[in-house]
């Protein structure tokens, strides 16, 4: 499965990148039939954001954390700083670790309600080093 990231540089400017998050055949639980299932990958908590869509639109700002955020609910856009934008759209994720240099900016795409979920994980965790 591959997850949008966005990182900063050395020289602090933002970038998109894709990593593949691997997923494996096994049994979750006994009864279920076999799906493809990722790593377990620890994090802290989940917390969640709602909000007006001309709240979401905003200046240039690092990640508070490494996290995963997900759209439940809206359309964003989000631009880096080397000029790249990405459109989410509700079910899309993203793994954002630009919490040093510019950021990135979220953009308005229409005026409907946003709904994020964060969940942030541990500093030394390397999505790209679970596979």
């Amino acid at each position: 499965m591959m997850v949008n990231r966005v990182y900063a540089d050395e020289h602090g400017e933002s970038h998109f990148s894709e990593v593949e998050l691997p997923l494996a055949l096994n049994v979750p639980v006994q009864g279920i039939d076999p799906i493809h299932i990722s790593p377990r990958i620890a994090a802290t908590h989940i917390q969640f954001l709602t909000s007006a869509p001309a709240l979401i639109t905003g200046n240039w700002h690092p990640a508070p954390a490494r996290q995963f955020a997900i759209l439940l609910k809206g359309t964003l856009s989000v631009e880096v700083s080397n000029g790249q934008s990405r459109k989410l759209e509700p079910g899309s994720f993203l793994f954002v670790e630009d919490t040093t240099g510019k950021g990135h900016k979220n953009h308005l795409v229409n005026d409907e309600e946003v709904v994020l979920a964060f969940v942030p994980v541990p500093d030394g965790l390397k999505i790209q080093d679970l596979s």
